[in-house]
């Protein structure tokens, strides 16, 4: 990969990662059109570059998160229901450990097919149309609930789905908090916290089993910074346009997206 095509897959990566419109999706369909096909070493390393994005800005949200997990695990023989449903944030912990679940159980299973699920065009652009009808359900929704058992679950199941490129993550799973009945800011707040364990997964996994040499590339540097600060940017646009409560209007961008993807696939 040149280092032109490193560039602006990591700027595309940065955008796409967070806002609700599949950053999977859209480096499937650029790498189709610039050529070479799917660099799946090279994805890793953008979305690791948007993961340090959401830790660096959700910092005192990590570092909780990280403290009531240790914390809940030295205590857990002696917290009792009532005492532990009282704690926020040692719920929050895991709410998003439970809601993590799902992923790992699907990608297991479909890990034998990553590369055929990972260069369809004609599997993005119908995926970029389902995302994009599913912002649209949450257009008039204004919820005031917060997180619990049953909605962690259900997001976590959601998030599930979005492993298939052209299902934005960040897009399935405020839209389900949404549709729920969770308040559109807490909605997000879960989801950005719950990218952490899941694109953090995925990123150690892929690069404890690749070569060093490998890793460590000019095109996959370029990638991570770019995508890194890109990805911050990105982050406080999203959370105003969710302060707005325009978050489904992404969809206008979407459905005419995953029309021109299919039509494009069928003509090669």
């Amino acid at each position: 990969m040149d280092l032109f095509l490193a560039l602006f897959l990591g700027i595309l990566q940065g955008i796409t990662e967070w806002l609700p419109i599949s950053s999977s999706g859209h480096l499937v369909l650029f790498q189709h059109i610039f050529g070479g096909g799917n660099d799946v070493l090279y994805d890793i390393m953008v979305h690791g570059g948007t993961l340090l994005a959401v830790i660096v800005f959700f910092w005192k949200d990590f570092i909780m998160l990280i403290k009531n997990f240790f914390l809940t695990l030295v205590d857990l023989p002696k917290l009792k229901g009532k005492a532990f449903s009282r704690d926020e944030d040692r719920r929050l912990t895991w709410f998003i450990l439970l809601a993590t679940l799902p992923i790992v159980f699907v990608g297991i299973l479909l890990q034998d097919y990553s590369e055929e699920i990972f260069n369809s065009l004609l599997l993005v652009g119908i995926s970029f149309i389902i995302t994009g009808l599913w912002l649209l359900s949450t257009a008039r929704l204004r919820g005031m609930e917060d997180i619990n058992f049953k909605r962690s679950i259900i997001i976590g199941i959601a998030q599930s789905v979005a492993i298939i490129p052209g299902i934005s993550r960040s897009g399935s799973t405020i839209a389900t908090g949404m549709l729920l009945g969770m308040d559109r800011k807490k909605a997000a707040r879960f989801s950005f916290l719950l990218s952490i364990p899941t694109i953090g997964g995925a990123f150690i996994f892929k690069i404890m089993k690749t070569p060093l040499g490998d890793v460590i590339t000019t095109p996959n540097i370029v990638g991570f910074l770019t995508s890194f600060v890109v990805g911050i940017l990105t982050i406080k646009f999203l959370l105003y346009v969710i302060k707005k409560g325009k978050f489904y209007a992404f969809a206008l961008y979407l459905i005419p997206l995953g029309i021109a993807t299919i039509t494009y696939a069928l003509i090669l």
